[in-house]
């Protein structure tokens, strides 16, 4: 039986997740597709292209193990230590890494959002994520006992916050949302985009 033959991104991607967990087993199912078993849990990559032949590494990582193992800053930052292989460097500087839906700089972006809110106030509480795209989200969010809904979009020059408060009747606490929403957005601009 001959080895399975992938792309040098897929692969370098692969094995570095491979190597930061102990004991974890790679499994090259096709020429697109790696799992890295850790266990009876699993991470799956698959490598995509567009027509242009942008690469795009799809990570399906549902018990989040890279999570827990941080690994998505390195995974952010892949392209380090490979300047001396100018082909391998350029095509992961390129590669857009999506991680259960978001990309990681959205995943990140994600996280800093659940924060400000906490740190403007303990109000403020996270429900659940209503829907992921690459580059945004919809969250629903509660300030006491009135919920509302965000949509963050994390464009490559700006991150843009909009809420949805058409369910808070109080029209002190509507105005309370917005403000911080704005504060939100121009904090995460800041940490992100300047």
């Amino acid at each position: 039986m001959s080895e399975i033959k992938q792309h040098a991104v897929l692969t370098y991607i692969s094995e570095k997740i491979k190597s930061a967990i102990a004991d974890a087993k790679l499994d090259k199912q096709s020429e697109t597709i790696a799992v890295i078993k850790d266990g009876n849990d699993q991470i799956q990559l698959e490598q995509l292209a567009d027509a242009s032949g942008n690469i795009t590494i799809q990570i399906t990582d549902r018990k989040e193990i890279l999570y827990s193992e941080d690994l998505l800053e390195p995974l952010q930052n892949i392209e380090e230590g490979t300047e001396s292989q100018k082909e391998l460097y350029g095509a992961l500087s390129s590669t857009t890494i999506v991680v259960n839906g978001l990309s990681i700089e959205t995943d990140f972006v994600f996280q800093a959002v659940k924060d400000c809110f906490d740190t403007l106030s303990s109000s403020y509480q996270f429900v659940k994520t209503l829907s992921k795209r690459v580059n945004g989200l919809t969250i629903s969010f509660q300030f006491g006992d009135h919920k509302f809904q965000l949509v963050v979009v994390n464009d490559p020059d700006q991150i843009i916050i909009t809420c949805d408060v058409d369910e808070v009747k109080d029209a002190k606490v509507k105005k309370t949302i917005e403000s911080d929403v704005a504060k939100v957005q121009q904090a995460l601009n800041k940490m992100f985009k300047e």
